[in-house]
C-alpha cells in the first residue's frame, strides 16, 4: 500500500513538473546596494486579487529578524510590505502559530544581485512584488532624527504574470510602487516618491524571464 501511495505521489509530482512554468527572476544590485549597509530585500507572490502566496526569496538578516541592537520590536520597519502581507512575526525572537514557515531562497546579501529559479503553475496569473531597503540611508528629508535607523523608507516594485506567460513571452520588468511605512507600523505601499533619492538606487533592475522546462 505505501508503494502503490508512493507511486501515485511520484506521478502528480511529475504531471505538475510538467505543466510548470520555470522562470528566472533577476535582481540587478544598484549604486545604493551597498552603499549604506548590506540591502535587506524580499521577493514574493500574490494572487491576481492581491492575496498573499509564498515568499521566494528575503536575506537571512530579515528572515530571522537578526538584528544588532534591535528594540523589543525588532526592525519592522526594515520590509514593512513584506512582513505584513506574509504575516511573518515582527516581534524579534517571538515565535507565533501565525508565522508561516518559510521555504523561500535565503542567504546573506549578495554583492552583486541574485538570479534564481521559481515554478509557476500553468494557466494562472499572479502578481510578483519586491521590496528593499537599506539602513542609514539618509536625506535631507528622512534624517537621523526624523526617522531613526532607517532613513529612507522601504522600495516596493511589482508586476502583473499573466496567465499566458510562456517562452515565447518578453521579460516582465517589475516597475516601482511605493515606499513601505516609515516606522513599519502597516504594510500599505504609499505612491509618494517624491521625498526620496538613495533608495530609488539601490536597485537597478528587477525582471521576470521565462525559462520553460524543456519536454
Amino acid at each position: 500500500m505505501k508503494k502503490l501511495i508512493a507511486i501515485f505521489s511520484s506521478i502528480l509530482l511529475s504531471a505538475n513538473i510538467l505543466s510548470a512554468r520555470e522562470v528566472k527572476i533577476s535582481v540587478g544590485a544598484g549604486p545604493n546596494w551597498k552603499e549604506k549597509g548590506n540591502a535587506q530585500f524580499a521577493v514574493w507572490l500574490e494572487d491576481s486579487e492581491g492575496n498573499y502566496l509564498k515568499t521566494l526569496y528575503v536575506t537571512k538578516k530579515a528572515s530571522k529578524r537578526s538584528w544588532i541592537f534591535s528594540p523589543a520590536k525588532g526592525r519592522p520597519e526594515s520590509l514593512p510590505v513584506w512582513y505584513h502581507s506574509s504575516k511573518h512575526e515582527c516581534a524579534k525572537n517571538v515565535k507565533s502559530e501565525k508565522e508561516p514557515s518559510l521555504d523561500a531562497v535565503t542567504s546573506a546579501t549578495p554583492k552583486g544581485g541574485v538570479i534564481f529559479n521559481y515554478l509557476l503553475e500553468e494557466n494562472k496569473s499572479y502578481i510578483i512584488k519586491a521590496e528593499f531597503n537599506t539602513s542609514f540611508d539618509y536625506n535631507d528629508f528622512y534624517t537621523k532624527k526624523s526617522s531613526g535607523v532607517n532613513g529612507q523608507p522601504s522600495v516596493v516594485y511589482q508586476a502583473e504574470i499573466p496567465a499566458d506567460f510562456t517562452e515565447e513571452s518578453e521579460e516582465i520588468r517589475l516597475t516601482f510602487a511605493g515606499t513601505g511605512s516609515l516606522d513599519g507600523s502597516d504594510g500599505i505601499i504609499h505612491p509618494d516618491s517624491s521625498k526620496l533619492t538613495t533608495a530609488l538606487s539601490i536597485v537597478k533592475l528587477v525582471a521576470l524571464v521565462p525559462d520553460i522546462l524543456s519536454k
